[in-house]
Parts: structure tokens; C-alpha cells; sequence
């Protein structure tokens, strides 16, 4: 069973989920919990890790036009 629960999940990465963070995305300054954010699965530096963005609109305003599928 997979959770989406980030108090259950975050905890068994080594993660705090109430550590405060900064958005990465370029036009937000927002700040917010781990447990509160949008996490996505990122591949930084070769490794497999994860991004949390305050929100998923934070978190498309990245994805570069290239990779969106046209209709």
C-alpha cells in the first residue's frame, strides 16, 4: 500500500516533516512545511531524489515548455 500521507512518509526518508523550506521554484518566495509542500520525483546530479515545491502550480511554472505534450 503506497501512502500520500507526508506525517507517514517522510519520516522513513530521514525527513522531518515539519522542517521549514524554502519554494525552489524561480518566481515564488514562499516558505512552508515538508508536510504541507508538493513533492515530486527529481533526478539531481545523477541520483534519484525528491523536490518539494510549495505547490503544484509552483511545480509546473517549472516544467519547461518543451517537455509539455501538445494537443
Amino acid at each position: 500500500m503506497t501512502t500520500t500521507d507526508a506525517s507517514k512518509y517522510l519520516p522513513h526518508m530521514g525527513l522531518n516533516p515539519l522542517r521549514v523550506v524554502g519554494c525552489p521554484a524561480t518566481a515564488c518566495q514562499k516558505s512552508f512545511a515538508l508536510a504541507d509542500g508538493f513533492a515530486v520525483e527529481a533526478v539531481i546530479e545523477g541520483k534519484t531524489s525528491v523536490a518539494f515545491f510549495c505547490s503544484a502550480a509552483c511545480y509546473l511554472e517549472e516544467v519547461p515548455l518543451i517537455c509539455c505534450a501538445r494537443a
